[in-house]
C-alpha cells in the first residue's frame, strides 16, 4: 500500500497502525536521536583509529632513533586513543568525561612530543 508522505496520508499510516500521534512522533525522534549518536560515535572511533596510525609511526621512528622519551609518549597516546576508541561503544556511566579525558591526554602527549621533537635542546626533552 503505497501513500504520499504528505500531512494527511501521514496521519492516515498512524491512525491505521493503532498508534497515537505522540507514540508515533517518540519513535520518530527516538530513531533520529539513535542515528545521531551512532553517527557520532563512529565519527570518534574513526579519528581514534587515524591517531593510533600517526602515533604509532611517530613511536617507531623514535624509538628507531633511540629516543626514549618521544617513543613512550606516542605509546600513551596510541593507548588513549585505543581505549577511547572502544569505551566510546560501551554503555558505562560517565562515558563522556572519561573519553574526554583520554582524548585530552593522548592529544597533550602528541603535542608534547612533537614540540620535543622540533626543539631538542629543551631540558624536559
Amino acid at each position: 500500500m503505497s501513500r504520499a508522505l504528505n500531512g494527511d496520508g501521514v496521519k492516515d499510516m498512524i491512525l491505521l497502525q493503532g498508534k497515537s500521534a505522540t507514540e508515533s512522533a517518540a519513535y520518530f525522534w527516538g530513531n533520529i536521536t539513535k542515528g545521531v549518536q551512532d553517527s557520532t560515535k563512529s565519527a570518534l572511533m574513526i579519528d581514534s583509529g587515524r591517531r593510533v596510525g600517526t602515533g604509532t609511526f611517530k613511536a617507531s621512528k623514535d624509538f628507531a632513533k633511540g629516543d626514549l622519551i618521544c617513543g613512550t609518549l606516542c605509546c600513551v597516546s596510541v593507548g588513549c586513543e585505543t581505549v577511547s576508541g572502544v569505551l566510546v561503544w560501551c554503555p558505562i556511566p560517565g562515558k563522556v568525561l572519561t573519553v574526554s579525558l583520554l582524548k585530552a591526554t593522548s592529544m597533550g602527549c602528541q603535542k608534547f612530543r612533537d614540540l620535543c621533537t622540533a626543539d631538542p635542546s629543551s631540558p624536559l626533552c
